[in-house]
């Protein structure tokens, strides 16, 4: 089945560290455990707070915070080398509040004089977009003087970011003013946007925000984009949730507007603390929203809830991606992670569910899936181990749609038992590229050089994959005898 990874609040605390190895092993260690009665995750999520940040007047704030950036993206990278085989397009991230340069931040304010205090303070501090920032250790107001440095208090994340993503295929390119950035998952069938709670959060304002807009120019921007996947996800930073006395938390009509424009489910972290949450909206006839926290992966007891370890998310979706499955993953005994097993965990999972996609009509889309959900299920644990099993030719007589999770496992079921014909005959033609690369192997091992040239002639096939073909051409030709 579809599975994902979320993490969040990769930060360190200088009094209670945890070097990238340990981490490493500890959760490839739990998640080998995991495999032996579910899959491994083919996706990985990373919901902010990648650094802990410097304090304010250290000298070389920059070097640190960017050596702490290179810290977090060493265990990113390397989780994704080893679960996903590299594939970076598959890996979400999003910035924190942690992920602010309060240093540079500083550097792009200026103190107001008492005489230019606006009359209605309150409301001039709380104005959406606004330059007023107060400063309650020095009973002090402060302007944002300079809005090139105020923009760059994200610099060391973005060009961190930037590396990571060279060259790396998104549905968008990377764009620090956008807002958002999107993500294609399992094969295409759940697309996730990446928003950023941190729109004018520095070390001053704590609040959480998005910046004017911005979710309906996503929806926008999916509708131009034609991604029309079976699930659409959200993923910030901060809570939904939190005390009165508390500023620091997402308005949560951001979120029922999220919900109002399809989006079905959400993740973030903030809270040191897994939670998962129902939310509905009088929309459309209502729909509903489930939103998903991460605990902290590597923050120390200090900066954890009383009671609270260190944790991760693993998101079990079913075939169609209707519904899922949480498993919370609990650091204890020698930094270990293991299924947590107390408060609504007691089981170690609760299960996820959202409003069905709407179809044309304005109806819950009602497909017939239970056998397919069967039969995925028998055929996937049959590549799992590797063998043929009859339920192959089942599945394929249902002619899963394209860019569903089913036709993906189908596929994969073709490939480990060398069924060339069928291949080409059932996933050609294509807009996948992975399904284009898969005939094109098989336009090779069936001899089929039309075939082929169809392939390559269609642009489908990724860059890497081009030289490996046409050398292939020229070998058919050769067989030919031209």
């Amino acid at each position: 089945m579809p599975t994902l990874l979320h993490l969040s609040d990769l930060h360190r605390s200088k009094a209670d560290p945890l070097d990238n190895d340990t981490l490493l092993a500890s959760v490839l260690n739990d998640i080998d455990r995991y495999a032996l009665i579910h899959e491994r995750p083919q996706a990985l999520i990373v919901s902010g707070d990648l650094v802990q940040g410097v304090r304010l007047g250290e000298q070389n704030f920059d070097h640190q915070m960017r050596q702490q950036y290179a810290d977090a993206f060493d265990l990113i990278g390397r989780l994704c080398d080893t679960l996903l085989n590299g594939d970076r397009s598959v890996v979400v991230i999003v910035p924190g509040n942690h992920d602010i340069c309060w240093n540079t931040s500083a550097s792009s304010v200026e103190p107001v004089t008492s005489d230019r205090y606006p009359t209605q303070l309150k409301s001039a501090l709380i104005a959406r977009d606004g330059q007023l920032r107060w400063s309650w250790d020095e009973q002090r107001l402060y302007r944002v003087s300079d809005e090139e440095v105020y923009k760059r208090r994200l610099g060391a994340y973005w060009d961190a970011v930037e590396k990571f993503y060279s060259g790396v295929n998104l549905p968008l390119p990377i764009e620090r003013t956008r807002g958002f950035h999107l993500f294609r998952l399992f094969n295409n069938t759940m697309v996730v946007a990446a928003f950023e709670s941190t729109h004018r959060n520095d070390h001053l304002r704590f609040e959480a925000e998005l910046a004017t807009g911005v979710v309906s120019r996503c929806n926008l921007e999916l509708r131009r984009l034609e991604l029309n996947a079976s699930l659409l996800a959200a993923v910030w930073h901060h809570s939904i949730h939190g005390p009165p006395s508390r500023d620091d938390y997402l308005n949560i009509e951001t979120i029922t507007e999220m919900a109002g424009l399809g989006f079905q489910l959400g993740f973030h972290g903030h809270q040191h603390l897994a939670e998962s949450t129902d939310l509905s909206v009088s929309i459309g006839g209502g729909s509903t929203m489930c939103v998903v926290s991460a605990g902290s992966l590597c923050a120390g007891w200090t900066d954890l809830p009383r009671g609270t370890n260190r944790q991760y998310n693993i998101v079990r979706f079913d075939a169609d991606l209707t519904s899922a499955t949480l498993h919370i993953r609990e650091m204890a005994e020698g930094n270990q992670f293991s299924a947590m097993k107390r408060g609504r965990f007691i089981d170690g999972e609760v299960p996820l569910k959202w409003s069905q996609k709407l179809n044309s009509a304005g109806q819950p889309e009602k497909p017939d899936q239970r056998r397919l959900n069967e039969l995925t299920i028998a055929v996937e644990e049959a590549v799992r181990r590797n063998v043929a099993t009859p339920s192959t030719t089942e599945l394929l007589a249902h002619k899963p749609s394209p860019g569903t999770y089913p036709r993906r496992v189908l596929l994969s079921a073709l490939q480990t038992t060398g069924d060339w014909q069928a291949i080409r005959t059932n996933f050609w033609p294509t807009s996948y590229s992975d399904e284009a690369l898969a005939v094109a192997e098989a336009a090779y091992q069936l001899k089929d050089l039309e075939c082929l040239d169809a392939v390559i002639a269609s642009g489908q096939l990724r860059a890497e994959h081009m030289d490996t073909f046409q050398v292939r051409r020229k070998m058919l030709l050769i067989g030919r005898g031209r």
